[in-house]
């Protein structure tokens, strides 16, 4: 054999681990496309219910929610997500049947028109029949699953009653916990979860969002600065880094925040901030491909809480603590 073309050969393999390596392992120096989308947010006038800084947004079909852990009598509150006209109100606060004494998360069934409420105060996830709200306004849920307290998901995308993807925590000692995200069965109460962790991280802290569609799952930590892109069957996808990548961990400074999958891009709240300052709250959210590469960053000038993707008008709703209290940004053009 030639020995040029031997040699060759030996250097195939180990380039092709090389080129795998750079895949999965993305290193952003900076996040420097900046769009500033200020004057473009459209302001969302409510009216008729008050939101303290934890109101949480959900979409459903042609509907509107907004959660609000803080709500003085009723969580939850329904409005049209075309027109944001006001509807009704449920999920009374209080220990009485049907009634919610530490709101969780909501989780959506287009599919059958039902929306899941977790109250982690009774251990227990409320269904809600849509219509059955909408035509009594003291209407009660039905109790959907009980919940273990040694492992329950805090978050999670539903799919049908055999599988959900969600973010499972798993309590250990003296209020701390472990998350995970992992795959859920709400009739018989079984998880798988995935097998993939970062081998740097001391601490796990992150939010999740999921994509059938893209067949994605993300983590987004906020002690580290990183985002994780993994199939779902828990195979890492991609390892993203940004900027102030460290191996040590902060108590201080929070990263990531909430993201979601919209269509084929990640949207991610980014801080970067002292938790202590009032800029711990991002005004920034970067998008990504479902690969991990970096597109552009929109940076909105208001401090955002909580914000959805709505496919269907192709723009992003959006909860802040500014003057501007709920809006609307619209992505054509955009992305």
């Amino acid at each position: 054999m030639n020995i040029k073309f031997a040699y060759l050969l030996l250097l195939i393999p180990v380039f092709g681990g090389c080129k795998q390596h750079f895949e999965t392992e993305k290193h952003y120096k900076g996040y420097d496309n900046v769009i500033n989308v200020h004057d473009r947010l459209q302001p969302i006038e409510i009216k008729e219910v008050f939101f303290s800084d934890f109101a949480n947004l959900y979409l459903m079909d042609k509907y509107l929610i907004i959660s609000d852990y803080h709500s003085p009598d009723r969580h939850i509150h329904l409005f049209d997500k075309n027109s944001f006209k006001y509807i009704c109100s449920t999920g009374n606060k209080g220990n009485g049947p049907g009634e919610i004494t530490n709101l969780g998360d909501i989780a959506t069934d287009e599919s059958h028109g039902k929306f899941y409420v977790s109250d982690h105060g009774k251990l227990k996830i409320f269904s809600y029949d849509l219509d059955s709200l909408l035509a009594d306004p003291l209407y009660l849920p039905s109790i959907k699953v009980c919940m273990d307290n040694s492992l329950f998901p805090s978050e999670y995308e539903y799919i049908n009653d055999t599988l959900c993807f969600g973010r499972m925590i798993k309590p250990i000692g003296n209020n701390d916990f472990n998350p995970f995200v992992g795959k859920w069965n709400m009739l018989t109460n079984e998880f798988e979860l995935m097998k993939y962790e970062h081998p740097d991280v001391k601490k796990k802290r992150f939010q999740f969002a999921v994509s059938t569609e893209e067949g994605i799952y993300v983590e987004c930590y906020s002690r580290y600065d990183l985002m994780i892109i993994c199939n779902l069957d828990g195979t890492l996808k991609c390892n993203v880094y940004g900027p102030k990548w460290s191996k040590e961990i902060t108590n201080i400074c929070h990263y990531n925040m909430e993201v979601h999958i919209c269509k084929d891009k990640i949207f991610a709240l980014y801080s970067g901030a002292d938790h202590r300052s009032e800029d711990y709250y991002p005004s920034k959210i970067h998008i990504f491909d479902t690969a991990g590469n970096y597109i552009k960053t929109l940076e909105t000038g208001y401090h955002i809480l909580s914000f959805q993707y709505d496919k269907e008008k192709h723009r992003i709703i959006l909860c802040t603590n500014g003057e501007m209290q709920f809006g609307y940004l619209d992505l054509e053009g955009i992305i």
